[in-house]
């Protein structure tokens, strides 16, 4: 039997540590299911480019289990990464100019998962060729949309 999908009110802030600028708050629409031992959240966050000032919208896929997060991102800018404490994840991250080598190593994955509401705490060191490591935190919060009367 297949798990029903739940909608969610999906809030998200990401910020790299020591970095001066502010972080990055979304609050976005997702849905929810119940997938083998954990959950998987799905939701598209858009943010407008600094540059060019057009909006970018790229889907997100959550797959959630305690100690475990795996977090896709799909589109022309996608890519996987996996978040076990203590653990190091390469992987790459593709654009459409080329994929660029990157890896990740987190220190804190914490998770309370719940069917109608959760959330994650992810801390991790950033590396990608040619840039100085970062250290990055991203919360996400999901809590299930009111029903229509």
């Amino acid at each position: 039997m297949e798990s029903k999908t739940t909608p969610v009110l999906v809030k998200l802030s990401s910020s790299a540590l020591g970095d001066h600028d502010q972080p990055i708050r979304l609050m976005c629409h997702g849905e929810i299911k119940r997938v083998g031992g954990g959950y998987m959240l799905r939701y598209q966050e858009t943010q407008t480019d600094d540059e060019s000032g057009q909006s970018i919208t790229q889907d997100v896929i959550l797959s959630m289990q305690k100690g475990r997060v795996t977090m896709t991102r799909l589109g022309a800018f996608g890519t996987t990464m996996v978040f076990v404490k203590d653990r190091r994840f390469e992987g790459a991250y593709h654009t459409p100019y080329g994929d660029l080598g990157m890896a990740l190593y987190p220190s804190q994955v914490q998770t309370k998962l719940e069917a109608d509401h959760g959330s994650v705490h992810l801390e991790y060191q950033l590396d990608m060729p040619g840039s100085m490591p970062l250290s990055q935190t991203i919360d996400i919060e999901y809590m299930a949309e009111a029903s229509p009367c």
